[in-house]
C-alpha cells in the first residue's frame, strides 16, 4: 500500500543461526532471509529457521528462500517455519506465485537475455509483492549499468515494481552510493556483511545499516 516515504529497507539474506539473527536484527535490519536451496552455503535445515522466525518475530519479517522448488514443497516449509515472505531464485514461472501460502519476492537476475517483458510479467503476477534485482557484479561499469537501467525502468511502470529490492555485490563500502543513485525499496547483502559463507559478521552488518540509513528516505510503506 502507499503511504509516506520510509527509510530504505535492509534486508540480510543468508542467516543461518539465531544468533545471527539477533545480530542482524539489532544491527537494524528489517527482513532476514533464510536459505532454503541446496546448492547454497548459506542453506538453513527448517528447525534452525523455525527458531529463528521466533527469536525475532515482531522485530524483522522472515524471508524463506527458494530455487527451483515445488509449490507444495514451498508451503510446508512455509507452515512449519512461519515465515513472512518467500523468495523465489530460479526458473519459476509468475503463475506459480498464485499458490504460495505467503506474499513472494521475486528476484530478477540482471543479465542480457533478461527481457522488459518477464520483469513486467512478474511485477503483475498474482501474490508477487517485491521484485528483487540481483545485479552483475560489474554493474557500476557500462555493460551491468545499462542493463540495470533497462530493467529498473520497466518495473517503475508498476506498483510491484516500485517496491524493488537491489542485490548483487553489495556491502558497508559501497551501498550508500548504489541507494543515492537508485532510490530502491530496500537493499539485500549476504556475503557483503559475513566473516565466512554463512557466518554473519556484527561491526560489518552494522556498518551497512548505518550507510543505509544515512542516505534518508525512499519508497513506500512494507506491506
Amino acid at each position: 500500500m502507499s503511504g509516506a516515504a520510509q527509510p530504505t529497507r535492509i534486508k540480510i539474506c543468508g542467516i543461518a543461526s539465531v544468533a545471527d539473527a539477533e545480530a542482524a536484527a539489532a544491527a537494524g535490519a528489517n527482513l532476514l532471509g533464510l536459505i532454503f536451496a541446496p546448492s547454497s552455503p548459506r542453506q538453513v535445515d527448517v528447525e534452525t529457521a523455525r527458531r529463528v522466525v521466533a527469536a525475532v518475530r515482531g522485530r524483522c519479517l522472515t524471508v524463506a528462500v527458494f530455487q527451483d522448488a515445488s509449490v507444495d514443497a514451498i508451503n510446508a516449509v512455509v507452515a512449519a517455519v512461519g515465515c513472512d515472505y518467500v523468495q523465489l531464485h530460479g526458473r519459476e514461472s509468475p503463475a506459480m506465485s498464485g499458490g504460495l501460502a505467503r506474499p513472494a519476492i521475486r528476484a530478477v537476475i540482471v543479465e542480457a537475455e533478461t527481457s522488459e517483458a518477464e520483469v513486467r510479467a512478474w511485477a503483475t503476477a498474482d501474490n508477487v509483492a517485491h521484485l528483487l534485482f540481483d545485479r552483475p557484479k560489474d554493474v557500476m561499469g557500462a555493460g551491468g549499468r545499462a542493463g540495470l537501467e533497462r530493467l529498473w525502468a520497466a518495473a517503475q511502470a508498476t506498483p510491484v515494481g516500485r517496491r524493488s529490492f537491489l542485490a548483487g555485490g553489495l556491502s558497508p563500502d559501497n551501498v550508500a552510493e548504489i541507494v543515492e543513485r537508485w532510490r530502491p525499496f530496500g537493499v539485500d547483502v549476504a556475503s557483503g556483511v559475513e566473516s565466512a559463507p554463512g557466518r554473519k559478521d556484527l561491526e560489518r552488518m552494522q556498518a551497512f545499516c548505518r550507510a543505509v540509513r544515512a542516505c534518508g528516505a525512499a519508497g513506500e510503506a512494507l506491506r
